[in-house]
């Protein structure tokens, strides 16, 4: 395993990635930010990435960037993937899961998730604190789950899509790609792409006004 790792990003999320990466054996090398503010663990920008790899500062990269700039994590995982940098997986020693479950690299899984049997967890994707994916469900790349959401077995969460803290999706429901649920939802039938549902049982925001 490479040792020295750098985080991409700055704000909580990034604290919360590089304390999970120390759990799983990783030195945080530091992070970097868009402006590369000269304070303590700031090794640089985000387009410094590939020097600092040159200069034998790190050795493998995150993106630590959090839910509130979803798709700005697609790019950042790019840029990493093209400069040779991305990771395998990253998971929590406390994290369960099954032997047949997959995970992509650069994703990131904190303790206290479940991952049951056949599950599928694309690139760059992140399953926060308490996240249950049970058997067969299937997490494009870009996924972000929040902290306490629940999938039902064979539930299809396409790419880019974010599930609020303490979702839950019911067996068999597919989400769409970019959609968006929120916190507390409780989905019971397909979520179509782009959308924005909430409520329980969900609904479309429009309607659910």
């Amino acid at each position: 395993m490479s040792h020295r790792l750098l985080i991409l990003g700055a704000g909580g999320h990034s604290r919360a990635v590089a304390e999970l990466a120390s759990e799983a054996g990783w030195t945080v090398a530091g992070f970097t930010d868009r402006a590369g503010a000269p304070r303590p663990g700031i090794l640089g920008t985000d387009a410094d990435v590939g020097a600092l790899a040159r200069a034998g500062k790190i050795d493998a990269a995150v993106v630590g960037v959090g839910n509130s700039a979803l798709p700005r994590r697609a790019e950042l995982f790019r840029l990493l993937y093209d400069c040779g940098l991305a990771t395998q997986a990253l998971v929590h020693p406390r994290a369960v899961l099954a032997r047949s479950s997959r995970i992509g690299d650069g994703s990131v899984v904190f303790g206290g998730c479940v991952l049951g049997a056949g599950v599928e967890v694309g690139v760059n994707g992140v399953c926060y604190s308490g996240v249950i994916v049970e058997h067969d469900c299937r997490i494009a790349d870009h996924c972000y789950l929040s902290p306490g959401v629940v999938l039902s077995g064979q539930v299809t969460i396409e790419r880019g899509a974010f599930l609020g803290a303490g979702a839950v999706v019911v067996p068999g429901v597919r989400i769409g790609a970019d959609a968006v649920v929120a916190a507390g939802a409780v989905v019971i039938e397909d979520v179509p792409d782009g959308a924005t549902v909430l409520g329980v049982p969900a609904r479309a925001r429009e309607a659910a006004r």
